[in-house]
Formats: C-alpha cells, structure tokens, sequence
C-alpha cells in the first residue's frame, strides 16, 4: 500500500459547490479504485491524504497536479505504508470555513478526524506530517 500528502490552493473562481462536486466524483472514482483518504478545505486550500495501490495513486496524483483548479500543488510526504490511516473512506471530506473565528471548534474538528483515523492505533511520522499541515492550514501558520 501507498500514501501520499498534498497541499495546494484552489483557485479563486473554484466555488464550494464545484468543490463538493468534485468530492462527489472523487469518492465514486476512489472506490472503484481501492482508494482512500481525506480531503480537508479552509480559506481556498487544500490538503489531500491518499492511499491505495501505489500505481492506481501515482496515475491519480498525476492527473491531480494537472487540475487548474488549484495551483501550487506540493508534495508533503509520500511512503509505502502498512496500515491506512482512513482506511473505510472513499473520501473523508471536511471544510473547516464555517468554523473561521472559532478556534475551540476548529481543534474538535482535527480531533474528531483524528479519532475517526488508525492514527491513534498506530503512530507514525505519515500521520504526524498530516495533522501538523492541517493544523497549518486552520490557523494560518507557514
């Protein structure tokens, strides 16, 4: 099995609803696919976890990267892994706008995905790089 981290940033015109059209697509694609992961999305950016058979995820990620509707897509991290962090989500998705001055609710959220992951089972640096950029992304830390 195979696991990457994204980050990027969607472009200005790419609004909520195209945004949960996309997901829409991506957990059907996903499944049919044996992939998983999750998708969180706050002040027009993204960070991706994806998992699944290394060939199938690397095709994906290409066709990801060459997506315009976001932009400066960086590799976080990429490793073959044991144990999936989501391993029963075609797509987790989570969009932490509605929270923006609430900085209590914002950590029950990581939280709450945090507890939904095999990360608290099994602790790696993978997980610890995912949830260090989330939190990056939640309260504008570079």
């Amino acid at each position: 099995m195979y696991s990457l981290i994204y980050r990027s940033v969607a472009q200005p015109s790419f609004s909520l609803p195209e945004v949960y059209l996309m997901l829409s697509k991506a957990r059907a694609f996903n499944n049919n696919h044996n992939i998983t992961g999750c998708l969180l999305y706050h002040n027009q950016t993204f960070i991706q976890l994806l998992e699944g058979e290394e060939s199938a995820l690397l095709a994906l990620y290409d066709s990801i990267k060459l997506d315009k509707r976001h932009y400066n897509v960086t590799t976080l991290i990429e490793q073959h892994i044991e144990t999936p962090l989501f391993l029963n989500w075609d797509m987790a998705f989570h969009e932490f706008d509605e929270f923006e001055d609430s900085k209590h609710e914002k950590l029950r959220q990581i939280d709450a995905i945090f507890s939904k992951s095999s990360a608290f089972n099994k602790p790696s640096e993978f997980a610890t790089t995912f949830f260090k950029n989330v939190h990056r992304i939640l309260f504008q830390e570079n």
